[in-house]
């Protein structure tokens, strides 16, 4: 605070001396100055944990609903402002799983309930995104997480291949080498590749804290894997991606390699996608 407040006595005196202005007028307005709030450059995010990042992250998506609907408005942005600013908007995200395999190298995602993942179902701890709906992403994140059954609800998402929950060997092995430090997550939209390549490794993340006791057995007061849910795990989507419900979106997982293990059934290795943003609801035109 004093630094600043010197900088702006500094900044009056060396106004005043080549302005000829009084310092009665020049120190107020520069030290009101330094304490004025900046506008920040850099990435607009919904963050979680940010009020003033999510107000700009709303904003923008706004813009972006705008812009994705410019067509139907003959380029009318005025118009299409308008209608923007008439959405249902509210902060929002959509989860869709896909169970892994050994025979596999690339692993697909279903967005929508008519999109198709590699596995042909939609899993009970799915929350896809309605036809009628869009999603202007901000953030998203890819975990992993092991499901006891098809229809298994206790257990957490990882954000890494802790060996003491994918106990088979092999399983987290694969997990920390071949998905997380060498994977790409793409997406295409009706077969045009909105998303080409970005690492898997960006959401690596490999706590302090760690889980030191195979899930079940009598060890007492195991620690936890630690993660804190609104970051870990999830990176900035910039620039924004709209998903629009009446599209086909395709997003994969592509690995250089197939996976050398996974669990024993029914339990199965499944890969987790999150997105977080502003989402509009009955934005879209259903053909």
């Amino acid at each position: 605070m004093i630094t600043a407040v010197l900088f702006a006595v500094v900044l009056a005196l060396v106004t005043t001396s080549v302005w000829g202005l009084s310092l009665f007028i020049t120190v107020p307005l520069f030290i009101i100055g330094a304490f004025l709030p900046k506008r920040r450059r850099g990435i607009l995010a919904l963050n979680a944990t940010n009020n003033m990042s999510a107000r700009a992250g709303f904003d923008h998506a706004r813009h972006m609903f705008a812009v994705s609907m410019l067509d139907k408005f003959n380029g009318n942005m005025g118009a299409a402002r308008n209608w923007a600013n008439s959405l249902k908007l509210s902060q929002n995200e959509i989860r869709c799983e896909v169970a892994i395999n050994i025979t596999s190298q690339s692993f697909t995602f279903g967005i929508t309930n008519v999109d198709v993942n590699s596995n042909n179902t939609i899993f009970n701890t799915e929350k896809r995104l309605n036809q009628q709906d869009s999603l202007c992403v901000s953030e998203y994140g890819l975990f992993v997480r092991k499901a006891a059954t098809a229809t298994s609800t206790v257990e957490n998402l990882l954000t890494y291949g802790n060996p003491n929950v994918f106990a088979v060997v092999g399983s987290a092995a694969s997990i920390n080498g071949t998905f997380y430090s060498h994977g790409q997550f793409q997406i295409s939209v009706n077969n045009d590749v909105i998303l080409p390549a970005r690492g898997v490794f960006n959401h690596l993340y490999v706590p302090q804290t760690q889980l030191t006791a195979v899930v079940g057995s009598a060890t007492v007061a195991a620690p936890a894997d630690q993660i804190r849910g609104a970051e870990d795990g999830f990176i900035t989507c910039e620039p924004n991606i709209v998903l629009i419900g009446s599209k086909r979106y395709v997003p994969q997982v592509v690995l250089p390699a197939n996976f050398t293990a996974t669990e024993v059934a029914p339990a199965a290795i499944r890969l987790v996608l999150i997105a977080r943003g502003i989402l509009a609801q009955n934005s879209t035109i259903i053909n």
